[in-house]
């Protein structure tokens, strides 16, 4: 299910240290991870919505901003820290694209964090901001566990290309690999070395959620943190400990 609603605010502030302010446009995600936070933390978990189905279109967020933006003191603005900000239905809505564009008439530095190949269509805009950054998120280098842990999200082999034509078209990008899910470690650093210059890692910060398919899978050992201090370690070895946040 699709719903449009009405946002009371369009602008949040932000403890995530690479960002001071974030918008979020939309309310669930497409992509439906099974993993992520936002299930039970934030807006989410107050509507009676299924994950991964069920979507709440914040169809105002860019009036609100263009009337909130005024009042803020510089800083940047981080799409988006509960949803994937071009997830499917961005297609239709085209709310970020317009968000981003807002931000640039302000000239307010933009981080972006999305594991879809739609970020392409906004290369124009991208083009213009020069305190621009982009995170692709690539969570593990098999198919088979993000079709059941990222169900609705783009493959792997699609956000490596995306991540190939951003560094093409000038646009500072790298990987979040957070959470880190089961993977061959080595493969997948060296798949992102060729590519890109810099990775951020996060561990699976809520196991309980997963558990379950985990066990199912013979999974086991990666609800641990050990798996993915092994992992940062490989990490740091192909791309440098400078380089490995």
């Amino acid at each position: 299910m699709i719903k449009e609603i009405c946002a009371k605010k369009a602008v949040t502030r932000t403890k995530i240290p690479v960002a001071r302010y974030t918008v979020n446009p939309y309310i669930g995600c497409t992509f439906g991870c099974r993993y992520c936070f936002a299930r039970f933390i934030g807006a989410f978990k107050y509507t009676s919505g299924t994950w991964g189905k069920d979507i709440l279109v914040r169809k105002n967020i860019p009036e609100l901003l263009r009337k909130e933006i005024n009042k803020l003191s510089p800083g940047k603005f981080f799409l988006s820290t509960s949803c994937d900000p071009y997830q499917h239905i961005e297609k239709k809505y085209e709310i970020t694209r317009t968000v981003i564009r807002i931000l640039l008439s302000h000239w307010m530095p933009i981080f972006i964090m999305t594991k879809s190949s739609l970020i392409r269509r906004d290369i124009d805009l991208l083009m213009l901001e020069v305190d621009l950054e982009v995170n692709i998120t690539i969570t593990t280098d098999r198919e088979d566990v993000r079709k059941l842990l990222e169900p609705g999200a783009p493959s792997i082999q699609e956000r490596l290309e995306t991540i190939k034509f951003l560094k093409e078209k000038g646009i500072k990008v790298g990987a979040f690999v957070g959470p880190v899910l089961p993977m061959n470690p080595e493969k997948l650093a060296l798949k992102l070395s060729r590519l890109i210059e810099r990775v951020h890692l996060d561990p699976l910060n809520y196991p309980g959620q997963v558990k379950n398919i985990y066990i199912k899978n013979g999974w086991n050992k990666w609800l641990h943190k050990d798996s993915f201090y092994e992992v940062r370690e490989v990490f740091e070895k192909i791309f440098g400990s400078e380089n490995v946040g």
